[in-house]
């Protein structure tokens, strides 16, 4: 369990649905409403997801909270947090990031607004009916979904399938590279 870096104590791990096949742990402070992502866990999470997260406890979290002009330091390894300056962002969303592990705090109601952000974004860009056609092609392709760990988003490329047995191919693999030498001995080069 990492604590608060706003009010410093015992963060709640709550479990939010992303991208199609992935649920990711994020962290939450019950005080303040502010929530931890760490590394990579922001950017798939569910719009929807955001506004459920953000609204866990209505009679606590029915406002954002201000940004705090004191220091904030990051739960997992202490670095100092860092306004993030982005200019592409509309000012009312500030997310603090961590310069050693890449975490983001976001105070109560900024993980809903950078969500919208992003939501409003992509629809701009792709339009409303480039993403209702590519939604089947995501969710019927397992190989599409995003696996994720308990502490962060990590995607591995596949390997390309082969035909062939990983045995046979080492094997005469193998095979192939004693005969190279033994000719290149024989033949002193």
């Amino acid at each position: 369990m990492i604590r608060c870096p706003q009010c410093d104590v015992t963060m709640k791990e709550v479990t939010v649905r992303a991208n199609p096949g992935s649920l990711i742990q994020l962290d939450q402070c019950q005080r303040c409403g502010g929530t931890w992502c760490d590394r990579w866990e922001l950017f798939p999470i569910d719009a929807d997801e955001a506004v459920r997260l953000d609204s866990l406890d209505e009679k606590l979290l029915i406002a954002p909270t201000p940004w705090a002009p004191k220091t904030l330091y990051c739960p997992r390894c202490t670095a100092e947090l860092h306004t993030l300056k982005e200019p592409l962002l509309p000012k009312e969303i500030i997310l603090q990031r961590c310069p050693r592990c890449d975490g983001i705090w976001l105070n109560r109601g900024q993980l809903a607004g950078y969500k919208r952000y992003q939501k409003s974004t992509r629809l701009k860009k792709m339009g409303a009916a480039a993403v209702v056609q590519r939604l089947p092609e995501v969710c019927e392709n397992p190989k599409s979904w995003v696996l994720t760990g308990s502490k962060g988003m990590f995607a591995y490329p596949q390997g390309i399938e082969s035909a062939e047995e990983p045995v046979a191919a080492s094997t005469r693999g193998a095979f192939k590279l004693i005969l190279q030498t033994l000719v290149r001995m024989a033949l002193g080069i």
